[in-house]
């Protein structure tokens, strides 16, 4: 009985070794823009823009990057479904284009997060996973978001971070990107659908390593010990 016991214990420690960060590269065409500015209550569709320094257009490739953690903790609930952030979890996204990095030079505020919505009554009783990026600086405030969306409701099992993204399982996947100028309070938004999504790497976490050894030591430690009992 105590040999059965320490077996199922090793098999609790690899059963629950779970956590684990998921890595996609994306690429994304802009196609459409608006800058306007809610001071003035100007401004409009647009074709191309500098406001957030460097030129951005329409038809332009963005070449980003995200990861999730599937262990983040929950942060909140809100609007659509739960949202995932916590200090040190490996949440993140990036992304530019040929040219440059959309990501805030200087920032003294950099999170992300991820907010998973299953049926949920807001969007029709469709599913939705985001992956978001807030910064700020001196002179801005910014929002990047990768969203996967799917209005049968199918794509998604639970409010939990998932594993891997079957992007075949949703209808929509879009790209957004918000610059707010602290100064006049102008806004560039812009957004596009995505036109590839890899999974680069789906690597666990190193306590998922650490419980897999654990379980790995106490079943090496049994099979010595029934070998000494054999001789």
């Amino acid at each position: 009985m105590k040999t059965l016991g320490m077996l199922l214990a090793s098999a609790a420690l690899c059963g629950s070794a779970q956590a684990t960060v998921f890595e996609y590269d994306f690429t994304v065409t802009i196609q459409e823009m608006l800058e306007f500015s809610p001071v003035t209550g100007t401004g409009g569709m647009v074709n191309s823009s500098t406001l957030a320094g460097d030129a951005l257009s329409v038809g332009d490739v963005v070449y980003g990057h995200f990861s999730y953690d599937t262990e983040t903790a929950q942060f909140g609930n809100f609007g659509v479904g739960p949202v995932y952030a916590a200090s040190g979890a490996s949440n993140s996204l990036s992304a530019g284009t040929f040219s440059h990095n959309l990501a805030l030079h200087d920032a003294t505020a950099n999170n992300t997060m991820v907010q998973v919505s299953n049926n949920a009554a807001l969007l029709g009783g469709g599913d939705s996973l985001a992956i978001g990026n807030t910064s700020e600086n001196a002179a801005a405030t910014q929002l990047m978001a990768v969203d996967f969306f799917d209005r049968t409701g199918t794509a998604l099992s639970s409010d939990a971070i998932p594993g891997a993204i079957d992007a075949s399982a949703f209808n929509q996947t879009s790209f957004y990107y918000l610059y707010t100028a602290k100064d006049s309070h102008t806004m560039l938004g812009a957004n596009g659908a995505l036109t590839s999504l890899t999974l680069v790497s789906s690597v666990p976490e190193p306590q998922t390593y650490a419980m897999l050894f654990s379980g790995l030591g106490m079943l090496a430690g049994l099979a010595r010990r029934r070998s000494k009992a054999s001789k």
